[in-house]
């Protein structure tokens, strides 16, 4: 019994562990919020699960839902507070991409807590 749990320990800190890895921002990490530069604003979701069906939603559904949603300046600073990787799948991607909670630290935004695309942030760099 002792080492079944042993093993089943191993296995979750294995697999969440890889989970962390698929992220390509982490927990922590001061971010720069950025989407295409034919229109960098960037819209944060008030749940993971409305930025995921509003991907996945037709153009009648996804207009439902934009009022839980505030749309953030291109070039406005974050910090993340989680990742869901592979989390929001469309047809309008080749591959999915990933939920990041992130923490608004710059603009008229700062303090609020919402969820963007993890393809809606950028590395913010040290000056």
């Amino acid at each position: 019994m002792l080492k079944a749990c042993a093993f089943l320990v191993v296995c979750l800190t294995l697999v969440s562990a890889n989970a962390l890895a698929d992220c390509r921002v982490h927990r922590g990490e001061h971010v720069v919020l950025f989407s295409t530069t034919d229109d960098p604003s960037v819209l944060m979701w008030d749940s993971r699960t409305r930025l995921r069906e509003y991907h996945a939603a037709s153009f009648d559904e996804a207009q439902a839902m934009l009022p839980h949603a505030v749309l953030a300046s291109p070039g406005t600073h974050g910090d993340v507070v989680t990742c869901l990787p592979g989390y929001v799948v469309s047809p309008l991607f080749t591959s999915p991409d990933d939920a990041v909670g992130v923490t608004i630290s710059s603009g008229p935004l700062k303090g609020t807590v919402r969820w963007v695309l993890g393809s809606d942030v950028r590395p913010r760099h040290k000056n």
